[in-house]
């Protein structure tokens, strides 16, 4: 399926380093807000906030008039909807490290919460208490169900002919894509998208999606802000769902990967002994066996809803007690009782504290390393927006 946008995508990096923990300075856990020591990067992050979105508005705009201009005035707003991006305040977040932990004092009246998700458990006053105590409630449900909170009004574009849709796809994508996509519309069958004819390029039974070359106003609207510089991405070989799209940005140094990689891997080497430590106190209050998994934490939910639930295909915890209650309440208890252990090892061992530390300062240096090359594709960024200003204007 063709992505809506790559702002989004282009950003998800810094988003997510964005939402990280604070410097370890703070409190331990407490879930206070900390303030970030290098407010310079918080300015950052949200000029390359606004900075993409600003050129995603850029973008759909010439996309729209060359669509207007080729007589398709009526849209499908789903692809000119574009979120204004929130301010950010600060770039760490109060136990963002992974906050699996939980206090003592919320372990000893609410375990860990699996009990509310469990038949018996759901609905009840107890579950609903939890639920506002962990802030779950979702807010404007009953407008989503009625029919999509915050989308955009499409109902003009849906009251065109299929075969009108299609046109308008095909002016958007160009025919290719629009075949690939929208085919069904007009009674096509759906082409390969792994790879072939109907306008692909040929890469192989390897892909499971290939998306075709961009045509149609899309095609000019990258050829007048970015001169046509088109790039084939392929995921790396060996994935077991590989995908070749196309991409036209300038490459955001928030998608450095290998950067995030090196920012996980110092925090993992810097909490590697207090994770021994943390596993080690749960074994002397009781609980042996157990091993962090590859999100680098203990895999607890597996475990308790086998123990509500029965065994399960993912085992990669510690075998339940031979004496592990049968009934709901009692389960619930045990799980609350592991529940301290766990929250008790936490500040026993420091694990909560050196993970905020470790995390905070991992994050730190990342957006550090980047720095200068993201000051550097902001400018580069202002500079097509300054063009598709012209092109605008033209």
């Amino acid at each position: 399926m063709l992505r809506k946008t790559r702002a989004a995508a282009a950003l998800l990096a810094l988003a997510a380093l964005a939402a990280c923990t604070d410097d370890g300075k703070g409190g331990g856990g407490d879930g206070a807000s900390p303030e970030f020591e290098e407010p310079r990067l918080v300015d950052m992050v949200n000029e390359s906030n606004r900075l993409l979105y600003e050129l995603e508005v850029a973008e759909n705009r010439i996309i729209q008039a060359c669509l207007e201009e080729g007589g398709h005035t009526v849209h499908d707003q789903s692809w000119f909807d574009v979120p204004e991006p929130e301010k950010q305040d600060e770039v760490f977040g109060a136990d963002d490290w992974g906050n699996w932990i939980p206090p003592v004092e919320e372990a000893e009246q609410y375990g860990l919460g699996i009990w509310s998700k469990i038949e018996e458990g759901l609905g009840t006053p107890e579950a609903e208490e939890y639920a506002a105590f962990k802030g779950y409630e979702l807010e404007g449900l009953g407008e989503a169900e009625a029919g999509g909170a915050g989308l955009p009004d499409n109902g003009e574009f849906e009251a065109l002919t299929p075969e009108q849709q299609y046109d308008w796809y095909v002016a958007y994508f160009g025919e290719a894509a629009a075949s690939q996509e929208w085919g069904f519309l007009v009674g096509a069958e759906a082409t390969d998208t792994g790879g072939g004819d109907d306008g692909e390029i040929d890469l192989g039974d390897d892909f499971a999606y290939v998306e075709p070359e961009p045509g149609g106003c899309r095609r000019e609207m990258i050829d007048a802000l970015y001169e046509g510089d088109l790039r084939q991405v392929q995921d790396p070989e060996g994935q077991e769902y590989r995908e070749s799209t196309w991409e036209w940005r300038p490459v955001n140094p928030a998608d450095d990967f290998a950067a995030i990689d090196a920012a996980n891997l110092a925090y993992e080497e810097a909490i590697a002994g207090v994770k021994g430590e943390l596993v080690q106190c749960l074994a002397d209050k009781g609980h042996p066996g157990w091993e962090f998994d590859e999100e680098g934490s203990l895999p607890y939910v597996d475990y308790l809803y086998e123990l509500y639930e029965g065994s399960s295909d993912v085992h990669d915890h510690p075998e339940l007690p031979a004496d592990a209650p049968t009934d709901f309440d009692g389960k619930k208890e045990f799980e609350i009782a592991f529940a301290v252990a766990l929250a008790e090892c936490g500040d026993e061992t420091g694990y909560r504290e050196s993970a905020e530390q470790a995390w905070g300062d991992s994050r730190e240096a990342y957006y550090v390393s980047i720095e200068t090359q993201v000051y550097a594709w902001q400018e580069e960024v202002r500079g097509i927006l300054t063009t598709a200003q012209e092109v605008l204007e033209g």
